[in-house]
């Protein structure tokens, strides 16, 4: 058998190919949750480089919420929106950052069977990263497993032949929380039978660090800063072409998530995608900590009392991500749904966040233009 450990890495190869082990010291990224892909890409720029622990700062961020009364297909598919919690708002992160950072090309979509396998384990071997489009239902366990299709790019990360899977870094245990998950060979051969018999393509990339971004010097630049506050103060309506729908931007998400939040969460049927979107909440405000820091220290500006101002936000979203999650166990366990006065102390929470909310942008905005 040779065994090389090189920067934390296990590779382990029998000779006469018996079986292969490829391990890599990767750690899933929680501090923030962007989304599978975004999660899992700043791990793997971490992984090259501890640098890259605070590219999310450099990265604009923005709360969106889809519209509720636009123009959809059929009803069903509002209905389903409103099941599964996709009208409450969430946190947009800018992407072109990481897609320069990324070096990422595209596999082929049509081999099957064992040539998948290969390769993809020939990709891992070259010290690539895989992304490559799975249905959860396929998996052994998790919140889809055998319940409800989800497709998903599913990070790989490793491989061993000898038990037969895939190491990856998952959030289909808990939904916004990003760990290791072993994906059994079997669970993505059904999976791609599954796709090929809907005629899908199964989606596969191949991704490592550009090697001209060994490590991570960055500059925050007050204009972009400025423009993505903007954007939160005023962002108002707007549409995404991919997906031919209109979303609230901003703090205007917010505000219309207040109007619209006892019917949203009365209606809330798959908890999963709320809490997902509540708890990023909370560490949104820790990267905004971070981001005035950076700003601070470059250009000298005091800001005492907007980290204060963080630091409240991070408290009171914690608080509603507390109450919420109780009322949602409370309806789980007991099979009764949430009486008004509980929703109404919610709303009065919210209420007081968005105030906060937008004080802060107003104050961080002010100091950002004297500067």
């Amino acid at each position: 058998m040779i065994i090389k450990i090189i920067k934390g890495n296990i590779l382990s190869n029998i000779q006469g190919g018996v079986f292969v082990v490829i391990h890599r010291a990767i750690k899933p990224y929680n501090d923030l949750w962007l989304d599978c892909v975004s999660n899992n890409l700043i791990a793997m720029l971490i992984y090259e480089n501890e640098s890259f622990i605070n590219i999310p700062c450099y990265m604009d961020a923005v709360y969106l919420k889809k519209v509720l009364h636009q123009s959809y297909s059929s009803e069903d598919i509002q209905g389903g929106l409103v099941d599964h919690g996709a009208y409450f708002p969430k946190i947009q992160y800018s992407q072109h950052l990481l897609t320069h950072l990324i070096y990422r090309i595209s596999g082929e979509q049509d081999i099957l069977g064992e040539k998948i396998h290969t390769a993809i384990k020939e990709k891992l071997d070259d010290g690539f990263f895989v992304f490559i489009t799975v249905d959860r239902f396929f998996y052994p366990s998790g919140v889809n497993s055998k319940i409800s299709h989800m497709v998903h790019p599913a990070f790989i990360y490793g491989y061993n032949d000898e038990e037969g899977c895939y190491h990856s870094i998952e959030d289909c245990i808990t939904m916004g929380k990003m760990d290791y998950y072993n994906i059994p060979f079997t669970s993505l051969d059904q999976s791609i039978k599954y796709f090929k018999e809907l005629d899908k393509n199964v989606d596969v990339s191949y991704c490592r660090v550009n090697e001209s971004d060994g490590s991570f010097k960055h500059h925050v630049e007050l204009s972009q800063v400025i423009k993505s506050l903007e954007i939160t103060l005023y962002g108002g309506q707007i549409y995404n072409k991919n997906y031919d729908l209109y979303y609230h931007s901003g703090i205007d998400a917010l505000t219309n998530y207040l109007e619209e939040f006892e019917y949203l969460f009365f209606n809330l049927k798959d908890e999963n995608q709320f809490k997902a979107r509540t708890l990023s909440f909370c560490q949104l405000h820790e990267r905004n900590r971070r981001l005035t820091q950076l700003i601070s220290e470059s250009y000298g500006i005091d800001i005492s009392d907007i980290d204060e101002i963080f630091i409240q936000l991070q408290r009171k979203w914690e608080s509603f991500k507390n109450r919420s999650y109780y009322l949602l166990e409370i309806k789980r366990m007991n099979g009764v749904n949430h009486n008004h006065n509980d929703l109404e102390k919610l709303r009065f929470l919210l209420e007081s966040i968005i105030e906060l909310e937008r004080s802060a942008a107003e104050s961080l905005l002010l100091l950002c233009k004297k500067s």
